[in-house]
């Protein structure tokens, strides 16, 4: 999942007191095959295609072209009709850690981030902030700053991008950007910026820019890094034409972080799409293997480059005629389904998708909350673009509430995935328990969504 994805979770709101309407027998067969040993298998091939790449499966690198060669061999074989769409995608890649020394005001190495696309350089200079608002959000908020300084400056209410450029605009030769200090955002946080930068970015905590703010010291601020393009590509497995011409798309971001295997974020996503996908054909539903077409075609996505701004469904969405997106009824979305610290999270769409997932969970007595559907994972594109979108997921970053503790368990006051995003993001950062509670709640969706002529509409108020 991108680390743009929202920040706090919607208090895993209550979900219980609607009544459960789910059709379960409809899809005992193919939630009985969809196994939990199944899931891991999959998770098992990722976290060894990682181990012999570099550690990761990052866009544009060895790992994950292996992933993507894994999965469509596996889904050829199954009988979809497999392609690959290729597309190419801003690269960045540091070459080594960043350096941001003080005097008398240290720093831990682990809690100093670059932010993607910061520029290149080495610079000794005083740390000087805006004249204007410490946001730094307005070119006038420059007013008089002293040309070859560092600009420090505060994150929140406008982009990464845009206090940047107001600071290299205004001569700073480089940027550091310290967190707001708010609830939550008080520590180590990493960022994007939208376009290379002129001059070296890095992001520091809070506690760390209020003393920078008041020393104003002579600094040391490096980077190594090189920018560019690299390509990358989704793999897409149609199954045969439905009856009423309109496709369900099926996704999950195959990319991982450079950082590490990518085992939750996002190989258990992928790994619940590609173990649906393929019991689905071995069942014979959704019109595969001599089976009754479908009412909806299912198209099964397993997208790239997410990580680095949802370049792969944004491209995939893009590419589609106007008459081809009107036919998508319905789109899921599965980003990080087996979270060690979890819950069980439903977004927020349109009620038509979000009610199938509730109303699944409440036939079976499992606890369900709902998440904003905010722009950090692959259905955002989709949901702009007004196509019915919905999805689960099971926290990522985020500190869990005491609420979220006391209906899903686990423990308050700790991230949904302690390892997000890091190296230890591996075949041991997984809760199989809900990662299988999940893989059969998105088959039963996939296969309820498939089989309705009416998929993605509303019938009831929500």
């Amino acid at each position: 999942m991108s680390a743009a994805r929202h920040a706090v979770l919607a208090g895993a709101l209550c979900l219980a007191a609607v009544p459960a309407v789910a059709d379960m027998a409809a899809t005992e067969a193919l939630r009985d095959a969809v196994t939990e040993d199944g899931v891991m298998t999959h998770l098992r091939s990722f976290q060894r295609i990682a181990e012999e790449n570099g550690g990761n499966r990052a866009a544009g690198r060895p790992g994950h072209e292996q992933s993507a060669d894994h999965v469509a061999a596996m889904l050829e074989e199954a009988g979809y009709a497999v392609r690959f769409e290729e597309f190419e995608f801003p690269f960045f890649e540091e070459n080594a850690p960043p350096v941001l020394t003080a005097p008398g005001i240290a720093i831990e190495r682990d809690l100093l981030r670059t932010l993607a696309n910061s520029g290149s350089g080495d610079v000794t200079a005083p740390a000087v902030p805006p004249s204007g608002s410490p946001l730094a959000c307005e070119a006038s908020d420059f007013q008089g700053f002293t040309r070859g300084a560092v600009a420090l400056v505060q994150r929140g209410t406008c982009t990464f991008q845009t206090k940047v450029g107001h600071a290299a605009a205004a001569g700073a030769k480089g940027v550091v950007i310290y967190n707001e200090g708010t609830e939550g955002r008080t520590g180590a946080f990493r960022g994007q910026l939208g376009d290379p930068a002129p001059v070296p970015v890095v992001g520091v905590p809070a506690d760390y820019g209020a003393r920078l703010r008041e020393a104003r010291p002579e600094i040391r601020l490096a980077v190594d890094a090189r920018t560019g393009t690299r390509s990358s590509r989704n793999v897409l497995a149609d199954g045969p034409e439905g009856t009423t011409g309109k496709t369900v798309l099926v996704g999950a971001h195959l990319d991982g972080v450079p950082e590490g295997p990518g085992i939750n974020d996002n190989g258990s996503g992928s790994a619940v799409v590609l173990e649906t996908a393929l019991r689905m054909a071995g069942l014979g539903e959704g019109g595969l293997g001599g089976g009754e077409p479908p009412a909806n075609r299912v198209r099964f996505a397993f997208w790239g480059a997410e990580e680095v701004g949802l370049v792969g469904s944004r491209h995939h969405l893009q590419s589609l005629t106007e008459e081809e997106r009107g036919r998508l009824a319905a789109v899921l979305n599965f980003d990080m389904l087996g979270s060690p610290n979890p819950g069980r999270l439903i977004y927020d769409g349109p009620a038509a998708i979000a009610r199938v997932f509730r109303d699944y969970f409440a036939s079976i007595g499992l606890e369900a909350g709902s998440t904003p559907m905010r722009g950090g994972s692959d259905h955002a594109p989709f949901a702009r673009a007004g196509i019915p979108t919905g999805g689960l997921y099971t926290g990522a970053g985020e500190i869990k509430s005491e609420e979220s503790a006391a209906r899903f368990g686990g423990t308050a006051g700790q991230p949904y995935d302690p390892c997000y995003h890091q190296a230890c993001d591996d075949l041991t950062n997984i809760d199989a328990t809900v990662l299988h509670q999940m893989a059969d709640a998105a088959a039963h969706a996939v296969l309820t969504l498939a089989r309705d002529p009416e998929a993605g509409k509303d019938r009831e108020p929500s």
